[in-house]
């Protein structure tokens, strides 16, 4: 009887550590959120670094940036020696915090709701989400991907369905094209550089 309670109980416990390892798309959207509003709402985010500061660690665990630079670099990434997509990772991955510690300046209260999560091609997941503040509801869709057993964001369509990345490749294709890899790094980093000035 003990051997069948033992067994019995470590079924369980290795149950609920596979449950919590495979939160759902829309889990690890809302956690994301949470972790958003609380870094934002801390009183000293007052300066563009001190919100970046606060984003960094939950950006890090919600995005890919990796896949989301290969993706927007094309065959200039795989062109590219290792050093240099290990920089240009970097400088994709400050823009990208900067620019929504820029973009959420203004979000010291409101709420995001989640609406549903759809299929989407390849194995993606749709998180359809409304951020409900003071002014005019913005509505964000989060494709997800899930990698290494965890749900991660790989691209937000705004409303109207814009690709955000499908954006920053179009920004970035005459960059590329005239310097290659090396020189979207230096313009990332500027960019970055100028959003966490003010």
């Amino acid at each position: 009887m003990r051997i069948f309670f033992r067994a019995l109980l470590i079924a369980l416990v290795f149950s609920a550590s596979a449950g919590a390892a495979k939160a759902s798309p829309a889990d690890m959207i809302g956690t994301y959120h949470n972790h958003l509003l609380a870094a934002l709402a801390q009183p000293s985010s007052t300066s563009a670094q001190t919100r970046f500061d606060n984003l960094s660690s939950t950006m890090d665990a919600s995005f890919d940036f990796e896949s989301m630079i290969k993706t927007a670099a094309g065959k200039y990434w795989r062109e590219a020696t290792p050093q240099a997509q290990k920089s240009l990772l970097a400088a994709f991955r400050r823009v990208s915090i900067a620019t929504y510690a820029n973009r959420f300046a203004d979000l010291t209260s409101g709420q995001f709701r989640t609406d549903r999560t759809r299929d989407g091609p390849r194995g993606l997941k749709l998180v359809d989400t409304t951020l409900v503040s003071g002014k005019d509801n913005v509505v964000l869709t989060y494709v997800t991907r899930e990698i290494n057993n965890s749900w991660k964001i790989i691209d937000v369509l705004l409303s109207g369905g814009i690709s955000e990345l499908a954006v920053r490749a179009s920004e970035y294709a005459s960059t590329l094209k005239n310097g290659g890899v090396p020189a979207l790094t230096d313009v990332l980093n500027a960019q970055a550089k100028g959003l966490l000035a003010h």
